[in-house]
């Protein structure tokens, strides 16, 4: 089976599993809408790439059929807001997943609820794999992102406000800290993200 004759977007996971075929690709990251959404890249920053590839396998059961299998890897880097010093931070996003195909949504439920070591899709329906590497990339990234070392050491609150008073800034100060508040309470735009898996199915 030849790679160009496949279609990405509507892939025949049957036939591309029992072929042992192989994909790869790149596209913008800004035309991931749902995982570049709430990302802040530096002015300067030259639109990144999401980089994939996809092998499928399969392997003949006795007596059953034959247990087809997806691995997908993918990386990319997105900037994000350090929760901690409200800077952006450049975050590396990397997934490499083997998924294994049922006969129906039902058995891919009930399988995926049961197994610990792997993840079920069902057949059935042509697979939108740029949709299926954005939905893992979007569960992979961190809930609170936050750099290891902050690039500017942070003054405690009292320190901070002191110095705020004596520049005259202190009204601004006050609108700077509750904007890191308002920051903090925001929720995550990606931190409701476990239906992913449930509705890749549907």
């Amino acid at each position: 089976m030849k790679s160009a004759a496949l279609n990405p977007q509507r892939l025949d996971v049957a036939k591309f599993a029992r072929a042992g075929a192989s994909l790869a690709g790149e596209v913008p990251l800004e035309s991931c809408l749902r995982l570049s959404e709430g990302t802040c890249p530096p002015v300067d920053e030259v639109a990144g790439l999401v980089r994939w590839s996809a092998t499928g396998s399969h392997r003949e059961v006795l007596g059953g059929a034959p247990e087809l299998r997806l691995r997908l890897q993918a990386q990319t880097t997105i900037w994000l807001n350090c929760q901690r010093c409200l800077q952006p931070m450049a975050v590396n996003l990397r997934i490499d997943r083997t998924f294994r195909f049922a006969r129906s949504d039902d058995e891919a439920a009930e399988l995926d609820e049961a197994s610990e070591d792997e993840d079920f899709l069902a057949l059935g329906r042509p697979l939108d794999l740029p949709s299926l590497v954005e939905d893992e990339l979007i569960m992979a990234l961190p809930i609170v992102p936050r750099h290891e070392t902050c690039p500017q050491p942070l003054l405690p609150p009292e320190v901070s406000g002191a110095a705020l008073s004596v520049t005259g800034a202190g009204a601004q100060g006050a609108h700077g800290q509750g904007d890191a508040e308002q920051a903090s309470d925001r929720p995550h735009p990606f931190a409701v993200l476990g239906a992913l898996k449930r509705q890749r199915s549907s």
